[in-house]
């Protein structure tokens, strides 16, 4: 069955979708270009993980997130009857604010949608694309782009499904399920009964970006309130990691490494090999 190409593009902070219209040969080449790139995004998955901000999958896994709002525009846009989408721009294109291009379909109810990001790179013009003519090659004037190589995601089953959270958050905005925290989150958590903060200023001070996702992970995850100070000091005595506990609270380091460090440990992500001794910071969290 051919399918539509549709691109997401990003107008004012916010998801838009516009129907990129193709000749009968070229739409059902497309059709089959993003079929073959759906059996290789699938080939050899045999297990899909709840993404946490954190795990690295394996070549068997792809993580799942629940759809964001701003990303229904793209089942949307397959449960649509395609003439009702506005077209793209073509004599514009390079300022559509190109994200991600899809195309999809519904079968018994149930939508399925292929997703390709879309880079500044695709844009053939820009990189003063040859083509050939006879045997000479003219330059390319017209607006064109590249398709990619592979898919980013399929949205399916009330999910999105994914392998490199770097490559799906140049399409939608992760912000809601992996974030910095804010300055007056920073100052909320420096002020948990659990911790001794000297100096709240200084405190902001040490946060980089690293940290404040540490600490939004373990606000979110309550850590501090699961567990008393007495219980973090001991499991993390057992892993050589030093916590200075004073008047029943845990003090809060001076320098930035140190911060981390500490963070690292609330938020599960530090730990000692129990063979070597070897400590390590992770970013796969993965339970077994």
């Amino acid at each position: 069955m051919t399918q539509n190409l549709f691109a997401a593009c990003r107008h004012n902070g916010s998801l838009v979708v516009r129907r990129v219209r193709l000749d009968a040969s070229v739409q059902a080449s497309v059709t089959a270009l993003f079929a073959s790139q759906e059996s290789s995004f699938r080939s050899g998955v045999d297990e899909e993980v709840d993404f946490n901000g954190a795990w690295n999958p394996d070549a068997n896994e792809l993580l799942t997130i629940d759809i964001p709002t701003e990303a229904e525009v793209f089942e949307d846009a397959i449960n649509a009857n395609a003439s009702s989408i506005q077209d793209i721009d073509t004599s514009n294109f390079i300022d559509e604010g190109i994200r991600a291009l899809f195309t999809g379909a519904v079968v018994n109810g149930n939508s399925k949608v292929l997703v390709q990001r879309f880079t500044s790179m695709q844009f053939l013009q820009r990189k003063w694309a040859l083509l050939q003519d006879g045997n000479a090659f003219r330059q390319l004037t017209e607006p064109a782009f590249s398709l990619d190589n592979s898919l980013t995601c399929i949205i399916e089953d009330d999910k999105i499904k994914f392998k490199s959270q770097h490559k799906l958050r140049s399409i939608i905005n992760m912000q809601d399920i992996y974030r910095e925290a804010t300055d007056q989150e920073v100052r909320d958590f420096s002020s948990h009964a659990s911790l001794e903060v000297s100096d709240i200023d200084i405190f902001l001070n040490l946060t980089d970006q690293t940290a404040r996702k540490l600490i939004s992970a373990i606000s979110n995850n309550n850590t501090l309130d699961q567990y008393p100070v007495t219980d973090i000091q001991a499991a993390a005595n057992r892993v050589g990691v030093t916590i200075d506990v004073q008047g029943g609270k845990i003090v809060m380091p001076n320098t930035r490494a140190d911060v981390k460090n500490l963070l690292r440990f609330l938020d599960d992500s530090l730990y000692e090999a129990s063979l070597t001794g070897q400590r390590y910071i992770t970013n796969s969290k993965r339970t077994v």
